[in-house]
């Protein structure tokens, strides 16, 4: 999940607040190469679970197109708007002077993806429910064309422009409304994992499943965790690490905190951490995963040895043929 404002606010239309001196400078190219590490560690690794999804025929289906929509949301803002965010702020400074408007533009294409990231993942916690409540009705509600609507539809409300209590509205959809359906459902899921495992261990009368519905069932479960996992890390970066802690220093040090811009970068980058650590959470937490990836990073390795090995071998020289196999002639 994530939580940019669609208004122009942010720190990137402050421009005057950073008149910075030369300590204050160096501590931004502190926060500028920080920012850009987690860009790109969250590069590779949403684009080796992408590579590991799409590439099997079975991890590609059913709730894997949804996940597929989260990740590559999440490779589109490590790929491309947190580099262009830090590098407005910073390049403001170093190297060049930053077009007046462009922060209306940054901040829509912004709001446009994470409007469809947010809403991606509503529409994976539905799934999830779908899955575990309904799982007769499973198939019809996770095939690639409902995802592929559902996500379609969250592209084309993103097109509108925002202004004045329109945009209050489509902010708390975009985010808070998404965040809420996620969180709800998160703990009807855990409250039904729950309460199945609780009459089980208990011996409860209920049909024994087959040896195939077992292994659906254990995969379903395997991405409900992860779901639970991913959002309560959300949860973290988002209120605890940066919501909570910008009102309590506006509060108790107001003078610290307008006298402190990067204070307001680093608390931002604190969102940023969720992009490249959701992949981590999904390989950590799912061993389909975790298989196809060893599976893919052996076929490679076995590939570059041959190609190395081939290269290694010279040609046979035609004129030693005789002398080669021992025929003499």
């Amino acid at each position: 999940m994530s939580n940019y404002s669609f208004s122009n606010t942010s720190a990137l239309n402050n421009s005057t607040l950073y008149n910075v001196s030369s300590v204050e400078r160096s501590s931004l190219r502190v926060w500028f190469a920080t920012f850009l590490a987690f860009s790109i560690v969250g590069i590779f690794t949403n684009g080796l679970l992408f590579l590991v999804i799409i590439r099997s025929q079975t991890l590609g289906s059913g709730a894997g197109v949804l996940i597929l929509h989260v990740i590559t949301n999440c490779f589109i803002t490590c790929a491309v708007h947190n580099p262009i965010h830090c590098i407005l702020i910073y390049g403001d400074h170093v190297w060049f002077a930053r077009p007046r408007d462009i922060c209306k533009y940054v901040h829509f294409l912004l709001g446009l993806t994470q409007f469809a990231n947010n809403w991606a993942e509503a529409s994976l916690a539905v799934n999830r429910l779908v899955a575990m409540i309904f799982p007769f009705a499973y198939k019809t509600w996770s095939t690639r064309k409902v995802g592929g609507k559902f996500y379609a539809t969250e592209k084309g409300q993103c097109t509108i422009q925002i202004f004045g209590k329109l945009g209050g509205i489509l902010t708390v959809v975009a985010i808070y409304v998404a965040y809420g359906i996620v969180g709800v459902i998160a703990v009807v899921v855990f409250l039904v994992m729950y309460v199945r495992s609780f009459r089980g261990h208990h011996g409860d009368s209920v049909q024994r499943p087959g040896p195939r519905q077992v292994i659906v069932h254990q995969r379903r479960r395997i991405v409900t965790k992860m779901l639970l996992i991913s959002f309560l890390f959300d949860v973290m970066c988002m209120y605890v690490m940066c919501t909570i802690p910008q009102p309590m220093i506006l509060a108790s040090l107001p003078a610290i905190y307008a006298d402190n811009p990067l204070l307001r970068l680093w608390l931002r980058s604190c969102l940023v951490l969720q992009f490249p650590t959701t992949p981590v959470i999904l390989f950590a937490c799912n061993d389909d995963y975790r298989s196809h990836l060893w599976r893919w990073m052996r076929s490679m390795k076995t590939c570059f040895r041959l190609k190395g090995s081939n290269q290694r071998v010279t040609p046979k020289d035609p004129t030693l043929s005789g002398i080669n196999d021992g025929t003499g002639y």
